[in-house]
C-alpha cells in the first residue's frame, strides 16, 4: 500500500534524526525531553509558544495521523460514489482536478488513490497541494513518487498563485483537509470564507465538489454553516454534514475504524513510539455545486 510506504519512509526519516533538531524552531522553549516530536503536537495545536515548523515534526505527524485523516476522507466518498460513477458503474466524471489547500501530507490524496481503484475510475487525476511550510517538501517528492496522479505542489498563497496564472483551470474537487480549525485559531476565518467563495467556488464548473474535514470542534463547525452561507448566495448547491464520536453534527457514521490494514507489529510499533491514531473522529462538511446562480 502506498500510505504503508510513506508511513516507512518517514519512520527511517525520523530515526535519522535521533534527537531534536539543531534549527527546532520550539528550542527557544526548551530542550525537547522525549526527543519525540509527537508529545509536543498538542502544545503546537494550543498554542503554547511552540511551532509545527521543522522536519522532524512533519515525519512524526504523517506516522501519528496520516491513517486517521486518510480513513476519515475515504468514509465520505465511500457514502457519494454517486457523484463518481452510476449505478452501473460508469463513469461521470472524464477528469478529476482535487486541489488541496494546506496540504501537509496529503491524506486525502491517498483516501481517493484507495477509492478510486474501488470505482475503478480510469479517467485523468490531478492533485494540486498549497502549503505555506516548505518543511513539507521532502515528504511531498516522495508522495509524488508513490502515486498515480498527475501532482505538483506550491508554497505560496493559493489565492496569489491562481490570480498569477493564465488560464487557470478550476478544479471540480476542492479539499479543506483541518485547515479551518488552524484558520480559526491563527488567521481570519471570514475573510478566507470569502475568498474560498469567490476566488475558487465561485469559478469551479457545475458538478464540483467541496469537501471540508476538520476537528469535530465549535470553531470549525461554525465556520462550516459561513461556508455555506456565502456559497449559497451566488452558487446553487446541495450538502450534507457527517461526524463520527462526540458532538454529533449532522449524519452519524457506525463505524470509525481506519480503512487501512497494518500488521500487528507494525501497528503496535508506531502505536509505541508514535501514539499512531486508529479511530475517526472528525466533522465533515460536503458540498455539491450543481452551478452558478444567474445574475440577477
Amino acid at each position: 500500500m502506498s500510505i504503508n510506504k510513506l508511513v516507512k519512509f518517514c519512520d527511517s526519516k525520523y530515526i535519522e534524526r535521533k534527537q531534536q533538531c539543531l534549527d527546532c524552531p520550539n528550542r527557544k522553549q526548551g530542550e525537547c525531553s522525549s526527543c519525540n516530536c509527537s508529545k509536543c503536537f498538542q502544545e503546537m495545536f494550543f498554542s503554547s509558544g511552540r511551532t509545527f515548523n521543522c522536519v522532524s515534526s512533519t515525519y512524526s505527524y504523517v506516522c501519528r495521523y496520516i491513517y486517521q485523516y486518510s480513513s476519515e476522507l475515504q468514509y465520505l466518498l465511500n457514502i457519494y460514489r454517486s457523484l463518481f460513477v452510476d449505478e452501473n458503474g460508469n463513469q461521470k466524471l472524464d477528469k478529476i482536478n482535487i486541489i488541496s489547500i494546506g496540504c501537509g501530507p496529503c491524506s486525502e490524496a491517498f483516501a481517493f488513490e484507495n477509492f478510486l481503484k474501488d470505482i475503478n475510475f480510469t479517467g485523468d487525476v490531478s492533485f494540486c497541494g498549497y502549503d505555506l511550510n516548505k518543511h513539507w517538501e521532502t515528504i511531498h517528492s516522495q508522495v509524488s513518487s508513490l502515486l498515480p496522479f498527475k501532482m505538483n505542489f506550491y508554497y505560496q498563497d493559493c489565492f496569489e498563485h491562481i490570480s498569477n496564472v493564465d488560464n487557470y483551470q478550476y478544479p471540480n474537487v476542492l479539499i479543506l483537509n483541518y485547515v479551518l480549525s488552524d484558520i480559526a485559531k491563527n488567521g481570519d476565518i471570514q475573510k478566507f470564507i470569502e475568498s474560498i467563495t469567490s476566488k475558487l467556488v465561485d469559478k469551479m464548473p457545475s458538478k464540483s465538489i467541496i469537501i471540508i474535514n476538520d476537528i469535530n470542534h465549535y470553531n470549525p463547525r461554525d465556520a462550516y454553516e459561513k461556508f455555506i452561507r456565502s456559497m449559497i448566495q451566488t452558487n446553487n448547491i446541495g450538502y450534507d454534514s457527517f461526524s463520527f464520536i462526540g458532538y454529533q453534527y449532522g449524519k452519524r457514521y457506525k463505524y470509525n475504524n481506519i480503512f487501512f490494514s497494518l500488521g500487528e507489529k507494525a501497528l503496535l510499533y508506531l502505536q509505541k513510539k508514535y501514539e499512531t491514531k486508529t479511530n475517526c473522529s472528525s466533522a465533515q462538511l460536503i458540498v455539491y455545486k450543481k452551478s452558478n446562480k444567474a445574475i440577477q
